[in-house]
């Protein structure tokens, strides 16, 4: 499958504020979707939204973007696996014999994401022509351990118990070679509704955050969990029932599973799962709101929609509190960071891009300046023509040249 690729050339703007020695420079990706996820793997920066579209550069300056043409495509997690890029999400699937939508999980793979291959699992779906039997809704999450591929999902039952018709969602993680059919190891089972999933993972595990409505009999409640699951098992870290359907970011750091938990009222709780697989709690009583993290020179960074915050070899987190918070930009909201060409990029929703800069000449914040997107295109396209102008005059001195001889 061909995505629509469009090419935007990008200036840096100026310095919106600085941690420590890093200033923050915005770039304008020249699409208006929130990132989700990002990655940097051959040579490839790259980030997804959750609306289905992908930028990505091999330089950090010059960005391509590149949309999937699937309805109503949305996308969760995007992994490098040695070989190929692999993108999970899920779409808008219209089954005409029952004359009904239904929201499919979807991977595709990519090498440079200029063409996409769709990949199709033989036990994915099984439905009759009443509509009765099951079907993988979404994918969250993905890695690769020995050969095997280990992917989060939502797996969807609709079938007939007691002479009525029973829906039933199951959190699933899903292993196999993406060729034959899925293996599953069922995580947790709700009714009604759609679960609400915060996915990261790390090496070799997963950590889910899921927050969903369950109906026993007459009665409703929401049930709230914590779950590692790895290439054998799942494990419970903790689970609650509640009033509200309240959802727990997850996010790893330096290989490492983080999540923020509110238990009551200014109740927050932020805890690690380590190697034993049960949790440390870090700090409580301070709502840090972190949504991802990295590990760059020789410190653990730690980020929150508008913040950051610094932990130094050496440093303990205990020590740490909202005073220890540094600001980078409360105007935008940012969902994820990483490492690419030596400097950190922060994703965030409207398709901002954040790139650290390691100038110091500037004392004080000023306001960026973007590059509209009609603006970008426009650059973007008379970039395009010179260069076909000069092949083309390229070509016509060619020809000149041998007609003479």
């Amino acid at each position: 499958m061909l995505g629509k690729t469009n090419i935007t050339t990008l200036t840096e703007g100026a310095v919106v504020t600085e941690i420590e020695d890093y200033n923050w420079i915005q770039m304008q990706s020249g699409i208006y979707g929130n990132f989700a996820k990002a990655v940097y793997a051959n040579d490839y920066l790259a980030a997804i939204t959750a609306d289905g579209t992908i930028a990505y550069t091999k330089d950090g300056e010059v960005w391509q973007t590149s949309t999937l043409e699937y309805e109503e495509c949305k996308l969760n997690d995007i992994y490098w696996d040695g070989r190929r890029f692999i993108i999970v999400g899920n779409y808008s699937f219209a089954d005409t014999t029952l004359n009904k939508n239904y929201k499919r999980g979807l991977i595709v793979t990519t090498l440079d994401f200029s063409t996409y291959e769709k990949v199709e699992i033989p036990n994915e779906t099984d439905l009759n022509d009443n509509g009765l039997g099951y079907w993988i809704s979404e994918y969250f999450g993905i890695y690769a351990e020995n050969s095997k591929y280990y992917i989060l999902g939502i797996k969807m039952t609709k079938g007939n118990v007691n002479n009525s018709v029973k829906e039933t969602t199951y959190l699933c993680r899903f292993a196999g070679n993406l060729e034959n059919k899925w293996g599953e190891l069922i995580i947790h089972e709700f009714e009604v509704l759609n679960p609400l999933l915060s996915v990261d993972n790390n090496l070799n595990k997963f950590m889910v955050s899921c927050s969903g409505r369950f109906k026993n009999g007459s009665s409703t409640s929401y049930i709230n969990g914590i779950y590692v699951v790895n290439s054998y098992e799942k494990k419970e870290i903790e689970i609650n029932n509640s009033s509200t359907n309240l959802l727990t970011p997850v996010f790893e750091c330096k290989n490492e599973l983080y999540y923020m938990r509110l238990y009551s009222e200014d109740n927050y709780v932020l805890s690690k799962v380590i190697d034993s697989d049960e949790k440390m709690v870090l700090s409580r009583d301070i709502n840090f709101g972190f949504v991802d993290g990295i590990y760059f020179n020789s410190c653990l960074i730690f980020l929150n929609n508008h913040e950051m915050m610094v932990v130094k070899k050496g440093e303990n987190f205990a020590d740490k509190t909202i005073d220890d918070l540094i600001e980078i930009s409360p105007e935008l909201t940012m969902n994820c960071i990483t490492k690419a060409f030596g400097q950190l990029y922060i994703f965030g929703n409207q398709g901002a891009i954040l790139k650290s800069s390691v100038e110091t000449n500037n004392e004080e914040a000023i306001v960026v300046q973007t590059l509209s997107a009609k603006k970008a295109l426009a650059d973007a396209k008379q970039y395009t023509d010179e260069k076909y102008a000069t092949l083309e005059a390229r070509i016509t001195a060619l020809e000149s040249v041998l007609q003479t001889e």
